[in-house]
């Protein structure tokens, strides 16, 4: 029973460590700039934030979970590094048939809504980053796997929870004509990228 409890707390234990790394040090969008033209979409199409973030961690949570158990029978293999990324995209295109049916089945009220938002999420860039950046940093366990995954959603959550903040003050009148819209956008996207460096703390090179 002791050894059974042990386990789990070691479970839930890299789970939320690397939750929490993947929603500041490796966040999709202020750090790896993966997702960034997905959540500016969704800004624009004005879809609910929240929604999308839930989604999106839904689809990336079960995707990382497939995948641990996946991983190490690819990996075995002398051309793993050149079959995983096709075998991630496998993997999240399963997911996402899966999520389309249960949603038909399912849901009621704003289907309509949760199909976009599954087409939009399911393909995002930052989602196939994600199990790649799991690979490398969670050292294969399943709680690193989990954790990666929902901290990623949650990350992008965030980010484009941000994005949405400043967008509709980014658009005004008063800023120039020549950088209104997306340009000044991705330059604030950088500015509180660079405000995140900082904050998490970074040796210098020197």
């Amino acid at each position: 029973m002791n050894a059974f409890l042990d386990s789990l707390g070691l479970f839930f234990q890299d789970m939320f460590t690397y939750a929490i790394v993947a929603v500041f040090l490796e966040n999709t969008i202020f750090s790896r700039a993966l997702g960034v033209s997905t959540a500016l979409f969704s800004v624009r199409k004005k879809y609910n934030v929240f929604l999308f973030g839930m989604v999106m961690t839904g689809i990336i949570a079960l995707s990382a979970l497939i995948t641990y158990f996946l991983y190490p029978l690819v990996n075995r293999l002398s051309f793993s590094y050149y079959v995983i990324p096709a075998v991630y995209v496998a993997v999240i295109s399963l997911v996402y048939v899966g999520a389309l049916l249960i949603t038909i089945r399912v849901a009621r009220k704003r289907r309509e809504e949760i199909l976009s938002i599954i087409h939009v999420s399911a393909f995002n860039c930052a989602v196939l980053g994600a199990l790649l950046l799991a690979s490398n940093a969670a050292d294969i366990t399943l709680g690193g796997f989990l954790g990666f995954g929902i901290g990623t959603g949650l990350g992008f959550t965030l980010a484009t929870f941000f994005v949405r903040l400043a967008y509709e003050q980014l658009s005004s009148r008063d800023v120039p004509a020549s950088f209104r819209g997306f340009p000044i956008t991705l330059i604030y996207i950088g500015i509180v990228s660079l405000a995140l460096y900082g904050l998490i703390g970074h040796q210098l090179p020197f």
